[in-house]
């Protein structure tokens, strides 16, 4: 016997009140759709030179349990950028990309990934 993934109703009641309840559902529903696929193509625009990257995560079925993460950009195929964080916070992100209409993850997710590669390497 294989234990399905759940529905994407209850998918949603599952999450929604770790993701800003109902005032954020239409937001959530893409970002649960793109869960299970396990990937995020962005474009990061500073300057005018295009950063593309893949971001990539472990499934996941519950808002706490934790994705492992991997951040690649394409001009720099051999640097990974590996993290952890609860399933919640990745959809939170990813809800910030549809919030925003643009194919990039918001600020606070560079600022969160820039601060915790500092803490991991030890260095300022």
């Amino acid at each position: 016997m294989t234990l399905s993934s759940p529905s994407s109703d209850a998918q949603l009641a599952l999450f929604a009140p770790y993701c800003g309840g109902l005032r954020r559902e239409q937001s959530l529903r893409h970002p649960l759709e793109q869960l299970p696929l396990g990937q995020f193509d962005g474009e990061r625009v500073r300057s005018s030179q295009p950063h593309r990257y893949l971001l990539t995560w472990s499934p996941a079925n519950a808002p706490l349990q934790t994705c492992r993460c991997e951040l690649r950009f394409q001009e720099q195929g051999d640097q990974l950028y590996p993290f952890e964080c609860p399933a919640h916070q990745l959809l939170d992100w990813l809800m910030q990309v549809v919030e925003a209409g643009r194919q990039d993850l918001p600020d606070s997710f560079w600022q969160w990934l820039l601060l915790e590669q500092i803490e991991e390497d030890g260095s300022p």
